[in-house]
């Protein structure tokens, strides 16, 4: 670590190494917490059934924790960076590693966090003596789940004094898993890392999730304290400490010579603009994609913040974050958040469901709590102003479900007007395809709604019956390839849009499977919505396709009878 000060201004200058880039601006929150343990007092023998019991309900919580987590951040990462949370979830249900655990306590009388810090300290000695990346890897992923264990050992009350951090700063000591997801839970905009490796799981996926974020930056104690303003920049690896407005702006708002490289939109070969548009789920990713020459957010995702407050957001931090997103943007559509029982919001799902992804979720959730559903929509009119609000609904299954969220954003606008705000405009109201339902009554709901968006992982999931998360291969490799009954889809919903004159947007992960994208100009669709870690692997895709050779290789695809022949089908500079 370096550091400079201007006395002038008042201010320092800390450096250190760039994991994610983009730059956020914020107070500082620490959460520094250690396996280190000023007290071994041991325990009585009348106390070890307890802490042992005591073992199972930290392990239980801390497991679906990190379900969920799993679960409702899976939009943010690929396929095989999913994977560390299995890897975590592996460590948590080890029976060597809960054998260890459980022997200390019973034979040495050791207290439970005493016990897991003797477990960790056992195997950094083991994989000390054998120099490699894997096992640093590996040891930072025991450490993580450790930490992940103390923190569900403190009491409910001391945890939820970390609940109120949005838009702040996290100071952590090494980028780990459970401090990206503290963060995307709470709504922190950027990461400090004291020290660490740029290959660790932790940094790997923070870069994915694209939240600014810098490592070994060294001791930050003395140089810093809570609630202390400070500026990532994650571009260059320069934290500074109590910024004066015009640092920040000027970062914010840096030029493409300050090390951001513009994306004019896509053209293709017969010099037809395609759009393309981000999905994002925080301010900070808007900001970054913002800086690249994005200025659309064709897909807000608004399930954290209801994360975060168990179900129960407050109407003016709602209004506050969606102001910060609109501001970073020129046009944004809201998706409604779409929740599942695994989210483990337990106001919404007292029990469990068999099947969560056909359950209790979307707009039938929104259904059965319309508290949750009329306070978004207040939120995002107040936040949207004299603008036009624009909404997405998910799951959608007929038009009643349209019907009720325009009915329901009327009476909210109505509601406002009557308190006094500007709200000239009803909102927009748009069906996001994504159920079978769905796309077999298309004319109906692109009839009732505003605009329409296709959400082509849900809907290739829903249409051939696999998830994308499976870990069985049969069913995971048939997520990789583009199924005919999906191109027909998309080109049937494409067709009636633009023969209601109703824009389409298509969004989802897997745009960049092996000639998806031609297929899509192909049939006719020319909007996309793609997260920020995939936007220049799409640009680079969309720039100059041949709008002609598109269309007839998907026409010829949408009348084959299997993935295996449209694969066949596929020109070899598509694969």
């Amino acid at each position: 670590m370096s550091t400079t000060s201007d006395t002038s201004k008042k201010s320092q200058t800390l450096f250190g190494q760039s994991v994610s880039p983009g730059v956020a601006y914020g107070p500082v929150f620490f959460n520094t917490q250690s396996l280190d343990f000023a007290s071994d007092r041991r325990l009585r023998d009348d106390e070890v059934e307890s802490e042992l019991a005591r073992v199972d309900s930290v392990a239980r919580a801390a497991r679906v924790s990190l379900v969920h987590q799993r679960d409702q951040m899976s939009g943010h990462f690929t396929a095989e960076q999913r994977k560390v949370f299995d890897t975590h979830l592996a460590l948590l249900e080890d029976p060597t590693i809960e054998s260890d655990l459980r022997s200390r306590i019973e034979d040495g009388r050791l207290y439970f966090e005493h016990a897991l810090r003797d477990v960790v300290e056992v195997y950094e000695r083991l994989f000390d003596v054998v120099e490699s990346e894997k096992l640093r890897n590996k040891l930072a992923d025991m450490r993580d789940v450790a930490l992940r264990l103390v923190r569900y050992a403190k009491p409910a009350s001391e945890r939820k004094k970390d609940e109120d951090r949005q838009g702040g700063i996290l100071v952590v000591r090494e980028l780990s898993l459970s401090d990206l997801t503290e963060a995307l839970d709470q709504g922190l905009t950027g990461i400090i890392a004291e020290e660490g490796s740029l290959e660790s799981h932790g940094a790997i996926l923070t870069s994915a999730a694209g939240i600014p974020a810098i490592l070994g930056v060294g001791a930050l104690q003395d140089s810093l304290h809570e609630g202390q303003r400070v500026m990532v920049d994650g571009d260059n690896g320069v934290i500074t400490i109590e910024p004066t407005s015009e640092i920040v702006n000027s970062a914010q708002g840096r030029s493409p010579e300050g090390g951001f490289e513009i994306m004019a939109p896509p053209v293709l070969s017969d010099n037809s603009t395609v759009h393309l548009t981000a999905a994002v789920a925080s301010p900070s990713e808007a900001k970054q994609v913002k800086a690249v020459g994005i200025t659309e957010l064709g897909l807000y995702r608004t399930e954290l913040p209801v994360i975060q407050r168990q179900g129960r957001p407050r109407e003016d931090s709602l209004s506050v974050l969606y102001s910060q997103v609109i501001a970073a943007s020129e046009r944004v559509c809201f998706r409604l958040p779409d929740l599942k029982s695994t989210s483990g919001i337990q106001s919404f799902y007292s029990d469990d469901e068999a099947n969560p992804v056909m359950g209790l979720r979307g707009v039938r959730l929104l259904r059965e709590f319309p508290d949750l559903l009329k306070r978004q929509l207040r939120s995002i009119l107040r936040a949207t102003g004299d603008g036009i609000a624009r909404v997405a609904v998910p799951f959608v299954i007929d038009a009643d479900d349209i019907v009720l969220v325009r009915n329901c954003a009327e009476s909210a606008r109505e509601e406002l007007r009557l308190e006094g705000f500007s709200v000239p405009h009803p909102v927009e109201v748009g069906v996001i395809v994504e159920t079978p339902s769905s796309a077999l009554l298309g004319r109906e709901l692109i009839q009732c709604s505003d605009f329409v968006m296709i959400d082509l992982d849900s809907l290739a999931e829903s249409l051939i019956m696999c998830e994308r998360t499976s870990s069985h291969p049969s069913v995971f490799d048939r997520t990789r390839e583009t199924h005919p009954v999906l191109l027909r889809a998309v080109r049937k919903l494409s067709a009636l849009a633009l023969s209601f004159e109703k824009e389409l947007t298509v969004s989802g992960e897997s745009l960049v499977q092996e000639g998806l994208a031609q297929l899509l100009i192909g049939v006719g669709v020319r909007r996309f919505a793609v997260r920020p870690a995939l936007l220049r692997e799409a640009h680079a895709m969309l720039s100059e396709m041949n709008p002609e050779t598109c269309g007839r290789v998907a026409e010829q695809a949408c009348r084959v009878g299997s993935s295996k022949e449209l694969r066949e089908l596929l020109p070899t500079s598509w694969k």
